[in-house]
């Protein structure tokens, strides 16, 4: 086998070589792995020095992008874990975001522009829910989330401009 990614002790991915010997197959004792044919062969060898400098290194962030989210979910606490795993797989129903898109727009919204609207409104949610944890932190509490810590949150929000606000202040001298 390869090597494997350890942090503090724990294998965090394990790399190596994939077999591709069949158990039960008819070379009962031998321990040599089976070869693709020589055509296969070449063409995996080909696709190999076609592959672009730009592909490699989006390959290799991609892979130090999973490497550290795995470190991190590793040090997770067991209620940050439990947490997160709620977080992955909380959605916003698209058939709900799709109306509510065809009604603001009056027209028609195709499934992509749907799951990218979801996947933001997930983020805003989650923002004002983390300033709302924050506000209800300094007011030295705890427990759930009450309206007033929301209210707190999205004002705050408001004030950094990170929030659209409904009613401009209209100066009527400057």
């Amino acid at each position: 086998m390869g090597g494997a990614l350890e942090y503090e002790g724990v294998v965090l991915i394990k790399m190596g070589k994939k077999s591709t010997k069949k158990s039960g197959s008819s070379t009962a004792g031998t321990n040599e792995e089976e070869e693709p044919p020589a055509s296969k062969k070449a063409k995996l060898e080909d696709d190999k020095v076609e592959k672009s400098p730009d592909k490699d290194d989006d390959a290799k962030e991609e892979m130090g992008q999973a490497e550290k989210l795995q470190l991190l979910v590793s040090a997770f606490s067991s209620q940050q874990l439990d947490q997160y795993e709620i977080f992955r797989r909380a959605t916003f129903q698209k058939s709900t975001v799709k109306k509510l898109m065809q009604s603001v727009s009056g027209g028609t919204v195709s499934q992509n522009v749907v799951i990218a609207m979801a996947g933001m409104a997930k983020v805003y949610v989650g923002e004002i829910v983390e300033a709302a944890c924050e506000a209800r932190d300094k007011m030295e509490e705890t427990g759930p989330l009450k309206p007033k810590h929301i209210r707190e949150a999205v004002r705050k929000l408001r004030q950094k401009n990170k929030i659209p606000n409904r009613h401009k202040k209209v100066l009527l001298w400057r």
